[in-house]
């Protein structure tokens, strides 16, 4: 398995025997998806959808014929399925760029930070949330799901943030955890949060996919929520109505989210169905201006 070490100047990919930059040709042409990684979950059917087609159509209109809500599908700028899609890192802009030049050469793509445990880097993520179907709801039709058809809504930002203020009925279960570690680069990183923002040091839970599977039944119906929402999108569309979506650079993968990033981990390594499980759109932010109800302190958490 390769994993691949980021800094802000380089991304480097370390395999065994052998050491290159993130983007260089591997010596094996092997063509395993992220979720062969873990043979408990099957391979996903591959979207080879583009922009204009079903499903994935830009305003993918979010209910079906009797009012059912079927959620909102991304709008692509070209086609998703693990065997065509690649990405290298752009070390002199600070993100990641789709290059289909190295679509299938790499393994379960992982980053190794120097406090924490490793973890899957977004264009992976990306990648398998959109081949998955993964959808979105607005802020009002995940009130709309909560109320009446029974979907829990989880939150999945800290605890100290669920407990200053969140979505009536929603429970927590953070995705993220302060910083655990005692070791020199765990310290560093408190040191640099507490000076640098005023702020305690975060990282990665590694057992939220245990702890949801410990809350939930696998499958049930998920409504996930962090402070912004994220986005799957990889068109922008600025003036709706007036000119074409266009192409950002800075949205080849979407808008990574804390949201997002649970789905991922709920779809591959605690079983659920992308079917079972919507993020809302703007997270809780779109939710308090919209008015919808809130509750303070630790009301529905688990």
């Amino acid at each position: 398995m390769h994993s691949i070490e980021c800094s802000r100047t380089a991304v480097t990919v370390r395999g065994p025997g052998r050491q290159q930059r993130h983007g260089a040709q591997s010596a094996t042409d092997t063509r395993r998806s992220l979720l062969l990684a873990n043979p408990a979950i099957s391979r996903p059917p591959f979207c080879t959808a583009t922009p204009g087609s079903t499903p994935y159509r830009a305003g993918v209109v979010a209910s079906a014929s009797g009012g059912r809500i079927v959620g909102r599908a991304p709008r692509l700028a070209d086609p998703v399925d693990f065997d065509s899609v690649g990405f290298r890192y752009d070390p002199a802009n600070n993100r990641w760029l789709r290059d289909d030049r190295f679509a299938g050469k790499f393994d379960q793509t992982l980053a190794t930070p120097r406090s924490g445990t490793p973890y899957v880097v977004w264009p992976a993520m990306h990648t398998l949330l959109v081949s998955k179907g993964l959808r979105s709801v607005t802020p009002e039709e995940a009130l709309t799901l909560q109320q009446t058809q029974g979907w829990t809504l989880l939150d999945v930002r800290l605890q100290a943030d669920y407990d200053k203020v969140h979505a009536a009925g929603a429970v927590s279960l953070p995705l993220y955890r302060y910083v655990a570690g005692s070791g020199f680069w765990d310290n560093v990183k408190k040191a640099a949060m507490a000076v640098g923002f005023a702020m305690r040091a975060t990282e990665r839970d590694p057992e939220f996919p245990s702890k949801a599977l410990a809350s939930f039944r696998r499958n049930q119906p998920l409504l996930l929520m962090c402070a912004i929402g994220g986005s799957l999108d990889t068109l922008l569309d600025l003036r709706a109505g007036v000119k074409p979506a266009i192409r950002d650079p800075e949205r080849a993968f979407g808008r990574e989210s804390r949201s997002l990033k649970a789905a991922y981990e709920l779809i591959n390594n605690a079983g659920w169905s992308a079917n079972n499980l919507f993020w809302v759109e703007g997270g809780l932010q779109q939710w308090r201006h919209r008015g919808l109800p809130t509750e303070t302190g630790e009301e529905g958490s688990q």
